[in-house]
């Protein structure tokens, strides 16, 4: 039964966001089109001109990346507003299945449309911007495109490294499995995130959490629960700083802060995962809490 309410949310939500993936898919068609034009055949003027509409069609398209992250903030939350407390709200609780059974399916449908939307917005901002590089250091080597997708990448590190006084820049294999470990870091935090969303719902739609109206109360118990959840990891996270700290072939845990500045200065890498684990732990308390108030509490309209 888990399984067809996961299906059903999930059909319910990409009713509401499929127009933004077409205009995005739209506007990547036609930046592919001004990428494969030939602008170097009209001249220094033709060069300038297609840099330019390049540039636009790059913004436009990390800005409807952008606008489609909104709309589906507005379609998952409103989605699972209207179909647990308005009218429909009436039919959902006649199926035969408990509470945390509905819950859980809408959360694991919004966390999945609201991470799949920001992934593609980063995508969108990190291809932009290395496309955009890669013909700027064109035009300066003379229209001669020298630069790989990989070479790009590898010139970012090493500013960076550059930048941030490393004195050995990290191996691609170190930086694919940073890069792994915070994009898990922001699902579980997005994940986090659309059940406070669902809390201050919840929690605005019982009594006597009710009397401040509900618009005006689900922004308010949000911002209560993200400050609580928040306020508290950090706490513990001054407590108790734990680092995992990773290398080409093994992953090593460290309380010692040195440890961690002496891993990132031979081009390993670290990150605090004390924060994210009580990220985590909050979350399973903050589903147990929005099931039982559905149970108790709720109001449907």
């Amino acid at each position: 039964m888990l399984g067809k309410l996961i299906k059903h949310s999930f059909k319910a939500n990409a009713s509401a966001v499929y127009n933004v993936y077409i205009a995005m898919g739209i506007v990547g068609i036609v930046m592919l089109f001004l990428m494969l034009i030939d602008w170097t055949s009209w001249g220094d003027r033709g060069i300038t001109m297609g840099m330019v509409f390049k540039g636009i069609a790059a913004f436009a398209l990390c800005l409807t990346a952008l606008v489609g992250v909104i709309l589906t903030f507005v379609a998952v939350f409103g989605e699972f507003e209207r179909s647990m407390y308005s009218k429909e709200g009436h039919l959902t609780f006649t199926l035969p299945v408990k509470s945390s059974s509905l819950l859980l399916a809408k959360w694991i449908s919004g966390s999945f449309w609201v991470i799949l939307s920001y992934t593609a917005f980063c995508l969108c901002v990190f291809c932009s911007t290395l496309y955009l590089m890669r013909q700027s250091l064109a035009m300066v080597e003379e229209n001669d495109v020298a630069y790989s997708v990989y070479e790009m990448v590898r010139m970012l590190i090493d500013e960076l490294s550059e930048y941030g006084g490393l004195i050995k820049v990290p191996s691609m294999t170190v930086v694919f499995n940073l890069v792994t470990l915070y994009g898990f870091n922001g699902g579980i935090r997005a994940c986090t995130f659309v059940l406070q969303v669902y809390f201050g719902i919840t929690l605005a739609r019982c009594r006597p959490f009710h009397k401040i109206g509900h618009k005006l109360g689900k922004v308010l118990y949000f911002f209560g629960a993200f400050f609580v959840t928040f306020t508290f990891a950090q706490i513990v996270t001054k407590l108790i700083s734990i680092h995992l700290v990773i290398s080409e072939n093994m992953f090593t845990f460290t309380i010692s802060q040195r440890e961690v500045e002496t891993a990132w200065s031979l081009g390993y890498g670290a990150m605090g995962i004390t924060n994210l684990y009580v990220t985590a732990v909050l979350s399973v308390l903050l589903f147990l809490i929005t099931a039982l108030l559905i149970d108790r509490k709720v109001n449907v309209d």
